[in-house]
């Protein structure tokens, strides 16, 4: 075949610490509103009633969104059956694209262990213990992999880190807002959630989805330190409504068609 035109083909690139790519941040700025979300949370340590639902539930709070996304950038697989995807926050974007086809997407890895090519994809991490293995996912627009050198692997933090700084650079030299949604997760989750209430930058706790994100939803002292760090409860409508509170996305207007007509 001559062309890859009738395949989604993501743009994959590899960045040394230290290192910053002009082209990434130049694509990230095709999206029509100048509004970054990253999201956070839970992966292979969610339990299975945390995951249930959550594709639906952020497919029902997203309409008319058409920023940049900004994710983990990898799938979970099963090794005991790799044709299993394992529920994670990793997905959500990806069930996003279809719906808000005005947005862009970028997913970071850290490079944590040797890169592998399968028959699934290109494996970043194995983990035998949960039956799990990592491959970069297959349905985002743009991929970075991050690490310390060709020679030397980074740390699972280093994926907040680069987010924290492209969306820096967004805020600072392109005027865009930003917003941190955090659903479930463990400890590098609570190290972004931190990090980023620090800056004063928005971010936006799923209450209901588990584990950490549950935690600072429900810490009053925490929550009165930072103003910027804001609560939803696990439904579409409280969802949908920070979004529009915070600017992510714009009410619909909806015109009323008769002898009072007007634009709600």
């Amino acid at each position: 075949m001559d062309s890859f035109a009738e395949f989604h083909v993501p743009s994959l690139y590899i960045q040394n610490k230290g290192e910053k790519s002009t082209n990434v941040a130049l694509r990230l700025t095709r999206a029509s509103h100048r509004y970054i979300i990253r999201f956070t949370g839970g992966c292979a340590n969610m339990e299975e009633c945390d995951a249930q639902g959550l594709y639906e539930l952020f497919e029902d709070s997203f309409a008319y969104f058409s920023g940049a996304m900004l994710f983990g950038g990898t799938r979970m697989l099963k090794i005991s059956n790799p044709k299993k995807v394992i529920p994670g926050v990793t997905e959500i974007v990806a069930r996003l694209k279809k719906i808000c086809p005005n947005s862009v997407s970028l997913g970071v890895i850290p490079r944590t262990q040797e890169l592998k090519l399968t028959d699934y994809g290109l494996c970043v991490a194995t983990e035998p213990d949960k039956d799990c293995f990592t491959v970069v996912h297959p349905e985002q627009d743009i991929c970075l992999v991050v690490q310390i050198s060709p020679d030397h692997v980074a740390s699972w933090d280093a994926e907040a880190e680069e987010c924290a700084e492209i969306i820096n650079n967004l805020r600072v030299f392109a005027q865009w807002q930003s917003l941190l949604i955090s659903y479930n997760g463990g400890g590098v989750t609570e190290r972004e959630i931190v990090n980023t209430a620090k800056r004063g930058w928005p971010v936006l706790l799923i209450e209901g989805s588990g584990r950490k994100t549950d935690e600072y939803a429900r810490n009053k002292k925490f929550l009165e330190e930072n103003p910027c760090v804001h609560v939803a409860q696990k439904n579409p409508d409280s969802i949908r409504d920070k979004l529009y509170e915070l600017g992510a996305i714009e009410r619909p207007r909806i015109k009323i068609v008769g002898k009072n007509a007007s634009t709600a």
